[in-house]
């Protein structure tokens, strides 16, 4: 399993959170914890060993639309 921490906009999470979700089998998401007020949220991604390379192809795309940051 490998693991990755994206950072993105508030008004866009509901947008990663649905593509996510329906990459079913491809990619698990967690919210992280942050602040009160704060306008990004944290998602800790695990993703199985023979879909990295998609999910990047995903990550990508979303880098195309609104900025994703990886920490």
């Amino acid at each position: 399993m490998f693991s990755k921490t994206i950072r993105v906009h508030r008004r866009d999470s509901a947008f990663v959170y649905a593509i996510l979700e329906s990459l079913e089998g491809m990619a698990s998401y967690s919210t992280l914890d942050n602040a009160p007020g704060h306008n990004y949220r944290d998602l800790a991604l695990s993703i199985p060993e023979g879909f990295v390379e998609e999910i990047e192809v995903v990550l990508e795309g979303f880098r195309k639309k609104f900025p994703v940051l990886e920490l």
